[in-house]
């Protein structure tokens, strides 16, 4: 991977159920999503797994990983919660052209006002 790090700008990512009832499939999402940003710096596309299984759903819990790009330009995740949209939506991916998110979770709070307004 050391030698591709700088290279890839396109990742598609599909994750299969685990059989181990002892690993959450969720934390190991969200490891591999950090990871993914962490070593890939040229990064400008990310498919995260597009099944809404409960297998494939990216969440955050509580604890947001700490990762950001300037490269990203789309990004496709299915996650768990409206939170964790607004976690993605933060800022953090300041080039982002393109966002298709499902968001899984019945259990939707009022959705607030958003700006959207870019500042110069």
């Amino acid at each position: 991977m050391q030698n591709f790090k700088n290279q890839i700008s396109l990742l598609v990512i599909h994750i299969k159920q685990r059989q181990d009832p002892n690993n959450s499939i969720k934390d190991i999402n969200t490891f591999i999503y950090t990871q993914i940003f962490t070593m890939l710096k040229n990064l400008e596309y990310l498919n995260f797994s597009p099944n809404t299984s409960e297998y494939h759903r990216l969440t955050f819990g509580v604890s947001y990983p700490n990762v950001f790009s300037s490269t990203l330009l789309q990004l496709r995740v299915v996650i768990d919660s409206y939170e964790d949209c607004l976690y993605l939506l933060d800022g953090r991916f300041n080039r982002l052209e393109t966002f298709y998110v499902t968001i899984c979770s019945s259990n939707v709070p009022a959705l607030p006002m958003i700006n959207n307004e870019v500042s110069n």
